[in-house]
């Protein structure tokens, strides 16, 4: 099947920056996950923040949950201490937090903008904001 919805991802300092857009199947997931483990496994060696800005981001379909729960416990045993996330709706957020429950040696934070996340990452030195 064609992928649905889109992302971009670059790793700033010690953190992976995920951009979500539209809405996802579980192609365009699948594909994340490959990615996201390519270019953590580039910054793994410390630890090391997500920052998953789901501000465009238009919710997936439900299958969806079961492969970033598995990506959470990777990150949660790869190094992974921090996660800042940004949500544009309320469903974001609960759908996140739900999702975290994995993530027991990482400390989460939710946010309303991008400035609010760089600005948190860069106080606890994963981000150096240029």
């Amino acid at each position: 099947m064609q992928e649905h919805g889109s992302f971009k991802m670059k790793i700033i300092g010690q953190t992976l920056v995920v951009k979500c857009f539209d809405a996802w199947n579980i192609e365009t997931v699948l594909r994340l996950c490959r990615e996201y483990k390519v270019l953590v496994n580039q910054i793994k060696d410390k630890p090391w923040a997500c920052l998953v800005d789901l501000s465009q981001w238009e919710l997936s379909t439900p299958e969806m949950w079961d492969e970033i729960d598995k990506l959470n416990a990777w990150g949660n045993i790869n190094n992974q201490k921090y996660e800042a996330v940004i949500c544009g709706m309320s469903l974001q957020k609960t759908l996140m937090e739900d999702s975290h429950t994995v993530l027991t040696n990482v400390e989460s934070n939710f946010f309303d903008n991008i400035e609010q996340a760089y600005a948190w990452l860069s106080d606890i030195g994963m981000l150096s904001v240029e």
